[in-house]
């Protein structure tokens, strides 16, 4: 990392301390976090990350804008059927946004959406070989970080199935219709 990218994450550490990723460390812990960390640019237009994609890093957007969208055909239908995607939800720094976070989890690294950056975007990004060495040199922060991650992945799952709910309901209502 350039001494530019560096500093880039020293001037975020009040920001950082708002990514819920990182809610309840000390000024200490998130110091050796932001370490471990890398900084990366998106141009508007690009991907950061591309659903059946595989990677092992979560990304914390620092600056920009981003499109999280979701293919609405299975993998194995894609070669028969034209892709398509549909726009989940945009987010900004203001929200202090965090992705990747499954990749932590298991063997399988495989993205489960893609993620657009609409305007020039700046992220850090955090392997999950420098996570897990740095929550094995302090199981406490280790802890914070692993809630964090099941409490943002359980509010995630529950959104996804109201919106199941939803999608079940109205697919009800047209067929009795």
């Amino acid at each position: 990392m350039s001494a530019n990218k560096s500093s880039i994450l020293k001037t975020k550490h009040e920001y950082l301390k708002k990514v819920p990723l990182f809610s309840g460390l000390s000024d200490a812990q998130l110091k050796r976090m932001t370490a471990a960390m890398t900084v990366a640019e998106f141009e508007a237009g690009s991907y950061v990350m591309r659903e059946g994609d595989s990677s092992t890093e979560i990304y914390i957007l620092l600056k920009g804008e981003v499109e999280i969208s979701k293919s609405l055909v299975l993998p194995q239908w894609i070669q028969s059927v034209q892709k398509q995607e549909k726009a989940l939800i945009r987010l900004s720094e203001k929200h202090h946004p965090f992705f990747g976070e499954m990749s932590m989890f298991g063997k399988d690294s495989t993205r489960d959406a893609s993620i657009l950056a609409v305007k020039n975007c700046q992220m850090a990004c955090l392997q999950k070989e420098a996570l897990l060495k740095e929550t094995t040199r302090d199981p406490e922060a280790g802890t914070i970080i692993y809630r964090n991650i099941a409490t943002e992945l359980a509010q995630r799952l529950r959104k996804a199935n109201k919106d199941i709910l939803k999608l079940t309901t109205a697919f009800s209502l047209a067929l009795e219709g």
